[in-house]
């Protein structure tokens, strides 16, 4: 990463896991945004926008010196928040005045009039106006971060609903079907865990990856990239 990210983790169990701050360096080099099953809030100094939940990695263009701030969702937070399904925003970055919600219209503007304490102030009024997750879908999402996850079809029967429903549902709180959000959990599991390990094949397992050539498949479906690539690109 070429330029310079500060992370402040908010109190658990809140709509907001986290407020961040990032500072490009002096060369504009992309930068690296890897699908993690979250939701921003972006703020540039002068746009307020939203990026979607990603379905696979993207590179952010972001001008020499130029400050980028966020507000990370808790899973299943934006969605109440916004009032819109998130899978109307996969894979997007969309000027929030665009989501058609009256009531998110002029933050953008509000945060302008502001200075330091912009995102502090956006972060408690998301926090006091956010409806109540739903419990379901924070199951599902724990659920699916185990090393060993529970099925589809376990998920459902669970939770008293059909596997449409529950796919349905997936779509609305976090943009994509339980299938991807499990992928997806489990690359973010692998790059926590690749410390801990003397090698990338002892990581994957500690993941809950079955052997090297899982990971080596999600890596490239979900980045483009091998796994041995993608850890150089995390380091930097």
């Amino acid at each position: 990463m070429s330029g310079r990210y500060r992370q402040l983790d908010l109190a658990p169990g809140q709509p907001l896991l986290c407020r961040w701050d990032y500072v490009q360096g002096a060369q504009a080099a992309p930068a690296l945004v890897l699908p993690d099953a979250c939701v921003d809030l972006l703020w540039d100094g002068a746009r307020l926008s939203i990026a979607g939940p990603d379905t696979h990695a993207q590179y952010a263009h972001i001008a020499p010196a130029r400050r980028l701030q966020g507000l990370r969702f808790a899973p299943a937070a934006a969605a109440r928040w916004l009032g819109v399904p998130l899978h109307a925003l996969a894979d997007q970055r969309v000027d929030l005045r665009d989501i058609g919600r009256p009531r998110l219209s002029a933050l953008g503007e509000r945060l302008a009039e502001r200075e330091d304490d912009a995102m502090a102030w956006l972060a408690e009024r998301i926090l006091s106006d956010t409806p109540p997750r739903d419990r379901a879908m924070q199951a599902v999402h724990a659920r699916l971060s185990r090393t060993q996850p529970a099925s589809v079809a376990q998920l459902a029967r669970d939770l008293g609903l059909t596997e449409r429903t529950l796919l349905r549902q997936c779509d609305e709180a976090f943009g994509y079907g339980p299938k991807l959000l499990a992928r997806i959990l489990r690359l973010q599991r692998f790059l926590q865990h690749r410390h801990r390990h003397a090698t990338l094949l002892g990581a994957a397992l500690d993941a809950g990856y079955y052997d090297a050539a899982q990971l080596a498949g999600d890596a490239r479906r979900l980045t483009g990239l091998t796994p041995t690539q993608l850890i150089a690109q995390v380091a930097d």
